[in-house]
């Protein structure tokens, strides 16, 4: 029986301020855990997108760059975050990134979200 092949992730981690840079929750450990993540699910990082910026700010260069980095891709490239909160400070922010995700070729994951 042939073996799916790696899939290939990116991970997408936000901080909104400096002291969050420094705390446990910081850029470091969301992307350990989304390692973590990618290693359980067998997917293949090939790139790690950070922002210190805030979730409801439109201009994020690492989003911005993500969105870029996917559309260039040939297949669909499985995003993981950490945690909801850090991909969008709302709902409506959510849907809409998650849109803009989905149509340049990448697919949200998340090991809080089910």
């Amino acid at each position: 029986m042939p073996h799916d092949p790696i899939r290939q992730a990116v991970i997408y981690a936000r901080v909104s301020s400096v002291a969050q840079l420094k705390k446990g929750d910081g850029l470091a450990s969301q992307e350990s855990r989304c390692r973590e993540y990618a290693r359980y699910k067998g997917y293949e990082v090939v790139e790690v997108f950070q922002d210190n910026r805030s979730g409801g700010d439109a201009d994020r260069p690492a989003m911005t760059a993500l969105l870029s980095f996917l559309a260039q891709q040939t297949q669909t490239c499985v995003v993981i975050i950490d945690d909801i909160n850090r991909f969008a400070r709302d709902v409506v922010g959510h849907w809409q990134l998650r849109a803009l995700l989905a149509e340049a070729g990448g697919k949200l994951e998340s090991p809080s979200i089910e």
